[in-house]
């Protein structure tokens, strides 16, 4: 009996780590609304300060969101719930107030490892000064070991280099990985909104690229490169590469323009990675549309939209999402970041203190 339930447990384990990876037939946003995520009024130097999520993290225990924001006083950009499917916030958030969490700036995705170990945020790496230091915190790669209270974690920043307070040798290395023709030394400005984890690749989605902040091009490409950990020490390799350049608007052509990258996600239990688009108008109200492929997908600069249940048409959210996080077995949580627009959801006008969400089924 001994030797047969061992068989079993072979099998059983040979079976899911070949089963193949989960298609996508069709979704439905089950639940929209409004997180309070401070205070109504609070400042920060002088002005009402909005809540502009940007990243959100499921880690089995807690739902962690980070804003692109500071945070006034000694609160990082970072807070969390205890996790529940009722009336979770209802209750006030705890912001962490880890040094590292606080002076690292402009917050944009989270990701978890697929054996929920280890925990990523990254900033945007959009911001350098050259001749001065005061920008590197807006170029961090920030990880820690994930424990049952976020109070208590470690945070420490990527380096590629020795002696580095953030991770500008990282955003040089990003830089030299996506020079182009155009720039054929390094690419002088880029935006990082979407990073992700394997086992051992690291997942990196620029939504800009170019010259300059206003003077580039709106993008859906990922860079991967390989890492590891060393007694929770992390170990970036050398070897980036591109491993997906998407035209979105080829794919699908009939959706809005220009649609770019805003989150890349790694969904472990079903071996895909989820991609969030969304796009950005001064006179167009605000679209996003949720994707789905396999790393063969990417490297094809393919995506698979998801479409709605009901209705066979593009799933779309009315706000600009910006992360996603697996929350269950069929459902995704999507926190969106609506800048300062007062955006909507039924007759539900959007405070400054507060954010949307959807959640999705499929």
């Amino acid at each position: 009996m001994k030797k047969l339930l061992t068989y079993s447990l072979i099998l059983l384990a040979f079976v899911s780590c070949h089963r193949p990876p989960s298609k996508i037939s069709g979704a439905t946003i089950a639940k929209e609304g409004f997180i309070d995520c401070f205070q109504a009024g609070l400042q920060a130097s002088g002005r009402e300060l909005w809540c502009e999520t940007s990243a959100v993290l499921y880690d089995g225990i807690n739902l962690t969101l980070a804003n692109d924001k500071d945070m006034p006083d000694n609160s990082a950009a970072v807070f969390y719930w205890a996790y529940s499917e009722t009336n979770m916030f209802a209750n006030k958030p705890t912001y962490l107030t880890h040094n590292l969490l606080k002076i690292s700036q402009k917050y944009e995705d989270f990701a978890l490892t697929p054996d929920r170990t280890h925990a990523f945020l990254s900033t945007g790496f959009d911001r350098t000064k050259e001749g001065s230091n005061e920008w590197d915190g807006y170029n961090t790669l920030v990880y820690w070991k994930v424990g049952n209270d976020p109070k208590d974690i470690q945070p420490k920043a990527a380096h590629l280099a020795a002696g580095e307070k953030f991770s500008m040798s990282l955003r040089n290395a990003l830089s030299k990985a996506l020079r182009s023709t155009e720039f054929p030394e390094a690419m002088p400005y880029f935006k990082v909104e979407g990073f992700a984890a394997t086992q051992n690749k690291l997942y990196f989605g620029i939504r800009e690229e170019g010259k300059k902040f206003d003077n580039f091009k709106y993008k859906a490409k990922i860079l991967t490169v390989s890492y590891s950990f060393e007694n929770d020490s992390l170990k970036i390799s050398n070897n980036f590469e591109t491993l997906a350049d998407i035209n979105i608007a080829s794919l699908e052509p009939s959706l809005p323009k220009p649609l770019a990258l805003s989150c890349i996600e790694y969904d472990a239990t079903r071996r895909i990675f989820w991609v969030l688009t969304s796009m950005e108008s001064e006179t167009q109200e605000n679209s996003a549309y949720l994707w789905w492929a396999t790393e063969s997908d990417l490297k094809a600069n393919k995506l698979n939209l998801v479409k709605e249940r009901s209705t066979g048409l593009p799933l779309r959210f009315s706000h600009k999402a910006e992360d996603l996080t697996p929350i269950g077995s069929n459902k995704l949580f999507v926190i969106h970041d609506d800048d300062r627009n007062r955006s909507k959801i039924g007759e539900q006008v959007r405070q400054p203190h507060q954010a949307a969400y959807s959640v999705v089924e499929f």
